[in-house]
């Protein structure tokens, strides 16, 4: 069984496309611009197929995916390291974009899912909190510097670059708080994640906006998702540690972040890790705890349209 049966996967880079068709063979290469996306939609209609797959690509494959899905096409955007690891497993290891692009278009069609596109609200919200999150760690980078320089001007200097870099935060802040509050349906569903002790307005707009799946899959559907589900390490007489590996590091990490706090201002997550500690858990495996109960408890939260409860399972 295949999800696509017919195919475009496209190589990006900052000022190229490479298409492979799947299975028929044959491609083509052009600019990533207006022009190239005209060529290519050209060719769609010379070489009609399902869907066209692209791998995320920091942002390069962004405009042409808009301009794709504007003209009506089928567009599947897939993660990087998932398709090297089918290359791999193909045994397929040379590399260039001609054969990526082919390795794409396989891809596609045999695990392919189209997610549906995003409104431009939550595009852009998406472009703010990249920025805010480059900010953080530039703030955070010039304040290790700081500490550092012995120099009375390099230090007024760096000085001035930490006020800057904060003022920049706490602007777009804002910005991204006027978005939120423009659109009813997300402000609501900020609001509704934000019930939970330890999940902050940042916390919750990132899994608003980079976990959309929040509230349709199972329990370990979404732990899996950002990479909170242990899974085992079994064969024959072998008894591995269970591991918990891949998912979506950003909002990994946001959650990270929400569970230490979770510990100190959570009731019911502080005596979830009394009982984790007293049964001997690692400091580690209790973090790891955490977060996959977070986010199971917040995923139901969206499910059922319903605030956190200290009570909820």
């Amino acid at each position: 069984m295949v999800a696509f049966a017919r195919t475009l996967g496209v190589d990006v880079s900052k000022r190229q496309l490479d298409g492979q068709l799947w299975p028929d063979g044959g491609g083509l290469s052009v600019g990533n611009n207006e022009a190239g996306f005209a060529a290519l939609q050209r060719h769609l209609v010379a070489h009609p197929v399902d869907a066209v797959a692209v791998e995320a690509s920091g942002g390069y494959e962004r405009k042409l995916v808009e301009a794709l899905r504007a003209a009506g096409h089928r567009v599947v955007v897939l993660a990087p390291r998932e398709v090297r690891l089918f290359a791999e497993m193909r045994r397929k290891r040379a590399k260039n974009d001609r054969l990526d692009a082919r390795v794409i278009a396989e891809f596609a069609a045999l695990f392919g899912e189209e997610r549906p596109a995003r409104s431009p609200a939550l595009e852009r919200l998406a472009a703010y909190l990249t920025y805010y999150e480059q900010l953080s760690a530039a703030v955070a980078q010039a304040k290790t510097q700081l500490e550092s320089v012995a120099d009375d001007e390099v230090r007024a200097l760096v000085g001035d670059q930490v006020r800057r870099l904060t003022a920049d935060k706490r602007a777009l802040l804002v910005r991204i708080r006027a978005l939120v509050e423009a659109d009813d349906d997300l402000n609501g569903q900020v609001r509704r994640l934000q019930s939970m002790p330890g999940i902050g307005f940042l916390n919750a707009v990132t899994l608003a906006v980079r976990l959309p799946e929040l509230g349709r899959l199972s329990r370990h559907a979404i732990a899996c998702l950002i990479g909170v589900a242990p899974f085992d390490d079994e064969s024959g007489r072998h008894k591995g540690r269970r591991f918990c590996r891949g998912g979506r590091e950003r909002v990994r990490t946001m959650l990270y972040m929400a569970a230490t706090a979770a510990k100190r201002c959570n009731p019911a997550i502080k005596a979830f890790c009394e009982r984790l500690k007293a049964a001997g858990k690692p400091h580690k495996l209790i973090i790891v705890a955490v977060m996959r109960k977070m986010i199971v408890t917040l995923n139901a939260m969206v499910r059922d349209g319903k605030e956190w409860e200290a009570q909820r399972p």
